[in-house]
């Protein structure tokens, strides 16, 4: 009798812990392999390097052009008056500055460029992340560089992928 008794007591106990415990659906995902392996993300930082490449070439020729008209004022120094002289640093000097405020305003408007388009992208993938887990009865989403241990089975990062590869096909 006594067995019976600590058995009801034990499930008594037990069975309403059980019942309060409620299983949440919990996954994560790896942003940064979604951003660097996508194929759009990987055609946004292609367009990026390429639009950065061709304003580097830009500027070096434009440096060049720069240093070669700086050298040939400095050869004008013993033909030229003291003013003339001067008129020809100041005008020299003059485009260099020019230049540096161009080259600031180039490297400022791409790297909005990459912002906005990095920004659409997220907002595209974010969308996609949110069907997913409403889809799949996801209740709490983390990110993978937040957790410390976790299962593998968890991470939904390649599902997410191949829905973005699928669903967001040209870059804004």
């Amino acid at each position: 009798m006594n067995f019976i008794r600590i058995i009801l007591i034990v499930f008594l106990f037990i069975t309403p812990s059980l019942a309060n415990e409620k299983k949440i659906p919990v996954k994560y995902i790896d942003l940064n392999f979604i951003i660097n392996e996508s194929n759009i993300g990987k055609k946004i930082k292609e367009k990026i390097l390429s639009e950065g490449e061709k304003l580097k070439s830009a500027h070096k020729k434009l440096e060049k052009k720069l240093e070669s008209k700086r050298d040939e004022v400095l050869s004008k120094k013993n033909i030229l008056s003291k003013e003339d002289f001067e008129k020809e640093v100041n005008k020299h000097q003059k485009n260099v500055d020019n230049y540096h405020t161009k080259k600031k305003q180039d490297l400022n408007e791409l790297g909005k460029k990459n912002l906005e388009m990095s920004k659409n992208f997220m907002v595209k993938v974010d969308k996609i992340i949110m069907n997913y887990a409403k889809e799949n009865s996801i209740d709490l989403l983390l990110k993978k560089e937040s957790l410390i241990v976790s299962n593998s089975a968890l991470d939904i990062t390649k599902d997410i992928l191949s829905e973005v590869n699928k669903t967001i096909k040209k870059i804004d």
